[in-house]
């Protein structure tokens, strides 16, 4: 009974090996281009996807501040479970032309990276063994680092994620993408420049200064300024009201001002204080925003009599007239 039972399992194990043998031994059509995908007698696909977490990039990411995200790449095969069934080594003889299993490389890169954004994967070429169709998934996990430059516009941008792993033997290569969206933080920077920011005046007067502003931000920005603590006695108007600025352009705004009627009696000056928002636009639930201040300041000639000058100048012809009268009649 032992016996028989062993001619049996021999039996078995001497058909495996032919059929084996019988798959592995190329068709005379096959023997130029063995290795072409199209010409195998028997191949097998390879499959790969990913897995990560973008909840980090939900939100604008900080500029010249690096976000690493982990990245889990799952690999495997559609090689069905029996070849574990065909002895060593005859199996991977079979499958991959050798008598060792390989170990598959899955290489990863990024795709139309921008030139102002540090993008890399911490490890871009990951090692896995093969797995058959019946042992699952093989994982492996790397990093995805993103790190915004101070040039970044802050607008969104798509990343693709490429993993690839080549063909061995009878088991096809494989190619699979994702699309990635992130977005720069927005920088509220903007440069005030005032031209002749001190004048000397006289009563009633009115005076214009000229405030240029540069943006200096990622974005379009509307800069708004505002006139903070003036007299009441002072008449000031800000044109525009507010300005859309496109990066790396300037505008120009206009601050006016009539000065006081009594502006001279005595030796004073007015100083004025504007102040400069700056906001992404169009406006952005939870985007920074900036404010920067200058100070204008008003002087007068020191001295002066509004509204008596005539009186005053024949007054002082008379007392000249008095005085040279009097040397006289000496």
């Amino acid at each position: 009974m032992t016996k028989n039972f062993r001619i049996v399992e021999n039996g078995i194990v001497l058909g495996i090996l032919l059929v084996s043998v019988i798959v592995f031994i190329p068709t005379p059509d096959t023997i130029v281009s063995a290795d072409s995908e199209s010409t195998k007698l028997i191949s097998f696909h390879s499959y790969i996807d990913f897995d990560y977490n973008l909840e980090a990039l939900n939100k604008p990411l900080a500029i010249d501040v690096s976000v690493t995200i982990p990245v889990t790449i799952s690999f495997w095969t559609d090689i069905p479970g029996f070849f574990e069934i065909i002895p060593f080594p005859f199996n991977y003889l079979i499958l991959y032309g050798q008598s060792i299993g390989p170990m598959q490389t899955i290489h990863l890169e990024v795709l139309n990276p921008p030139d102002w954004a540090n993008i890399y994967i911490t490890s871009p070429d990951v090692l896995t063994d093969i797995p058959f169709e019946p042992q699952g998934k093989k994982q492996i996990t790397t990093n995805l680092v993103l790190s915004p430059r101070v040039e970044a516009p802050a607008t969104s941008y798509k990343i693709d994620i490429r993993a690839s792993c080549d063909a061995i033997k009878r088991l096809n290569g494989y190619t699979y993408s994702e699309s990635i969206e992130f977005t720069p933080s927005f920088i509220p920077t903007i440069q005030i420049t005032p031209e002749n920011p001190i004048r000397t005046v006289g009563p009633h007067q009115s005076i214009n200064f000229k405030i240029n502003v540069m943006n200096g931000g990622n974005k379009i920005t509307r800069v708004t300024p505002t006139l903070i603590g003036a007299d009441n006695e002072w008449i000031p108007t800000i044109n525009p009201p507010e300005y859309e600025i496109s990066p790396k352009a300037e505008a120009t705004f206009t601050f006016s001002i009539i000065t006081p009627k009594d502006f001279g009696w005595h030796n004073e000056y007015g100083k004025f204080e504007i102040n400069f928002k700056s906001e992404v636009y169009p406006y952005r639930t939870g985007a920074a925003n900036n404010s920067k201040s200058i100070y204008l300041v008003v002087n007068n000639y020191g001295f002066s009599t509004p509204g008596f000058e005539f009186p005053i100048l024949i007054v002082a012809l008379m007392a000249m007239g008095f005085i040279i009268q009097k040397r006289r009649n000496r």
